[in-house]
């Protein structure tokens, strides 16, 4: 009863919710967040993940966009509006589960606050809240619905939101099956029960997005997209391979809360020193070892995803999937302090550290307001009023796709870490195949990344567009051919 009628969950959403907002909508669409974007959009026409744009990431990092777009387009909304709308309720969401996993494993809710506001106020939280879509804040949400699970012992939900956090982004498996595994092993004398409780739910849920796939004629895509590319081409950078420009660049994304982040992941393994002890020795209570052994299994999954991330860290958005641990040692650290201070003492510490967190991410919010979305569609939407029927192809630079509500020609838009080596051994004559198509077919208007500058495109480009200006984010080209008139007034529509 205490569970169902604790609203400090939800009021800390709304609170969350509340800073999301201040920052706004209008921010920059940049390249990754457009083509989760574009992704939904071609759901919400009827065309299946990994068809209508080649992706690594899973199905839920189309399918959940696509369902923002499905829903804005049901109520006459722009479809980034309602996507970004979506997000943040799903960001609102990992806030409140992120407080029920703390307050459910360290008994503390004042602990438990603190550690919701810790997650709901990183700046890359906040970013994505309301400026996505990203793959990640949907992974965030069934992470830590799979920890909340594990730690309550409903193996057959955790094992399910295990399986849907993998299918929004691949690597979580690795941190969410060591968690699971450990916490299986340990907290029940059934242990072949739930490990099987969570591999049947997880197998299960798996089978139900294959059989979709397998309906819709998309199997085969699906597949590579979310395994082949990563066993075959894949290579990415590992945080191991740079530590001292990769931890700067995380630095200046996570700004003083990666201080926090750091002493989160410190504390856990610290706190489950003497939890492990307690279990060896069969010296607690259930109620007191259903904790130990959450704090154990989460040190397990943290030391994991740790290892991963020196291995493979594509960037700093990467580190979020360590932000549930983080937020678990936060909790348990402040609930030794709590737990040591006079009642009163303790809840004004806690009252005092959530006032601190909130206040770091209004300012975050109001300081780092960003409006580049404005421009963006400004400059699309004058580009498309000079050539209306205009066709448009996307080179890393789905922006103007989402904006202008155009479709791409090709499945393929983005070319890097494993993709240009894709495109280049599945389309008829490789890269070069491919830069002769885009020839052949003529696009009027070519829309290039910023970086994208790939040898076997350039030819292409100069051959037959040329550049008429830059938004931000991507450069414009159109063919060689069109009207100086219509070319000039190009020009004057987008920035130089």
């Amino acid at each position: 009863m205490t569970r169902r009628l604790d609203l400090v969950g939800p009021a800390l959403a709304i609170l969350g919710g509340v800073v999301f907002l201040l920052r706004g909508f209008d921010g920059e669409l940049s390249r990754d967040l457009a083509l989760y974007a574009y992704a939904g959009q071609r759901v919400a026409d009827g065309v299946p993940p990994y068809v209508g744009v080649m992706n690594r990431s899973g199905p839920l990092a189309h399918l959940v966009p696509g369902a923002g777009a499905w829903t804005g387009d049901l109520v006459g909304m722009d479809d980034l509006l309602a996507i970004r709308g979506l997000f943040m309720v799903v960001s609102m969401l990992v806030v409140w589960v992120t407080y029920l996993l703390v307050r459910d494993v360290v008994g503390s809710r004042p602990a438990a606050a603190v550690a919701a506001l810790f997650a709901a106020m990183l700046p890359p939280i906040v970013l994505y809240a309301v400026g996505g879509p990203r793959d990640k804040t949907v992974m965030m949400l069934f992470l830590t619905a799979m920890l909340l699970a594990t730690v309550r012992g409903r193996w057959a939900v955790a094992g399910a939101s295990l399986a849907l956090a993998t299918l929004t982004w691949q690597p979580v498996f690795f941190l969410g099956a060591a968690t699971v595994a450990v916490a299986a092993l340990l907290a029940t004398a059934r242990r072949g029960g739930a490990l099987l409780r969570v591999a049947v739910a997880g197998v299960l849920t798996t089978l139900v997005f294959v059989a979709g796939f397998a309906v819709a004629g998309a199997l085969p895509e699906a597949l590579d997209g979310f395994v082949r590319i990563h066993l075959s081409e894949t290579y990415q950078p590992g945080f191991g391979d740079d530590p001292e420009a990769t931890w700067e660049t995380t630095r200046e994304a996570y700004g003083a809360a990666i201080y926090l982040l750091v002493a989160g992941l410190a504390a856990l393994p610290l706190l489950a020193v003497p939890c492990l002890l307690r279990l060896a020795r069969r010296r607690t209570t259930p109620e007191g070892r259903a904790r130990d052994v959450a704090l154990v299994a989460a040190t397990a999954g943290e030391l994991v995803g740790l290892a991963w991330s020196w291995r493979t860290f594509n960037g700093w958005a990467d580190a979020l999937v360590l932000v549930p641990y983080a937020a678990l040692g936060l909790g348990g650290l402040l609930a030794l302090v709590v737990g040591r201070l006079p009642r009163r003492a303790g809840v004004a510490v806690a009252v005092v550290a959530c006032l601190v967190l909130l206040g770091s991410g209004v300012r975050y919010a109001v300081t780092e307001r960003d409006t580049t979305l404005v421009r963006q569609r400004a400059e699309v939407a004058a580009v498309v009023e000079v050539l209306p029927d205009a066709s448009m192809l996307s080179i890393e630079a789905p922006q103007p796709l989402v904006l202008a509500h155009r479709v791409n020609p090709s499945e393929h838009q983005m070319f890097r870490l494993g993709l240009e080596a894709y495109v280049d051994r599945t389309w008829p004559g490789g890269l070069d195949g491919y830069a002769e198509w885009i020839a052949e077919t003529r696009p009027t208007i070519v829309a290039v990344g910023r970086g994208a500058h790939y040898d076997w495109l350039m030819p292409t480009l100069r051959a037959d567009y040329v550049r008429f200006g830059t938004s931000p984010g991507w450069y414009w080209y159109v063919d060689r051919d069109t009207d100086p008139d219509v070319l000039a007034r190009l020009e004057r529509a987008v920035g130089s």
